[in-house]
């Protein structure tokens, strides 16, 4: 009986490492069924191609501040969405500096990514938690939502940053394209009307509320929401107000 206690025992760690030590690949490309595995602590393994410049992502576990340094690079940028506002159908889209909390699983961010374009390989050690990844905010009656995936999205009714457009973190409305990649995050409104989204950069230095670095007074954007080196001719667009320059 205890030669047969002891067996079960052993048997029963040994399960326990081998699913603790169990390998997930998560694809960015065709999605994941991370439903299969949420819970379990495991060995991620993921691909995760970056363009230069600001990048979508949200992930089905964490990465320490460390590791986004890492994988990352010690220069690129982490920032959450934590407000939009709106003055017509421009919808002003306020990003916080979030590196210093690292990437929070199911949580949608954009990245700025520095390096040349190329595949980034994840590896970790990490509890996958599956669930929906999506903020939303109530803005002149309409909701707008920041929303990662796990699979891939190909609704002509969702806001994407094109590789075109990765240096100004700018979403566009996704059409006749193959749609949005998993591990990537996409804006939507519950409007008919066409909207133009406006990235607005903040950083919050510690201890002190004001907004310091990339000043939203800073930004000058067109009327169609690229952002300009500079006031010049014409419309100009400056927290949120229009500047008519003749």
């Amino acid at each position: 009986m205890k030669k047969f206690t002891l067996a079960a025992m052993f048997l029963s760690m040994s399960l326990f490492a081998s699913a603790q030590n169990m390998s997930v690949n998560i694809s960015s490309i065709n999605g994941t069924n991370i439903e299969k595995y949420d819970g379990q602590v495991v060995n991620v393994k993921m691909n995760r191609y970056m363009f230069t410049g600001w990048n979508t992502v949200s992930f089905p576990f964490d990465l320490s501040a460390n590791q986004v340094n890492e994988f990352f690079g010690n220069d690129c940028r982490l920032e959450k969405l934590t407000n939009v506002t709106a003055e017509g159908t421009n919808m002003y889209l306020n990003f916080q500096n979030a590196k210093a909390e690292g990437i929070k699983a199911n949580t949608p961010y954009i990245l700025y990514f520095t390096g040349e374009p190329q595949d980034i390989r994840i590896t970790t050690e990490s509890a996958l938690q599956a669930g929906e990844s999506k903020m939303s905010f109530p803005v002149n009656g309409f909701t707008v939502s920041f929303v990662g995936t796990d699979k891939i999205m190909n609704s002509t009714d969702i806001y994407g940053i094109f590789a075109a457009d990765n240096k100004e973190s700018k979403f566009v409305k996704i059409e006749g394209t193959t749609g949005c990649y998993a591990t990537r995050c996409y804006m939507t409104i519950d409007s008919n009307q066409d909207v133009t989204f406006i990235p607005v950069h903040n950083e919050m230095t510690t201890g002190i509320t004001k907004v310091a670095t990339e000043k939203a007074s800073d930004k000058v954007y067109n009327i169609n929401g690229t952002q300009k080196k500079a006031v010049s001719k014409g419309i100009n667009v400056m927290k949120g107000k229009k500047i008519v320059v003749k």
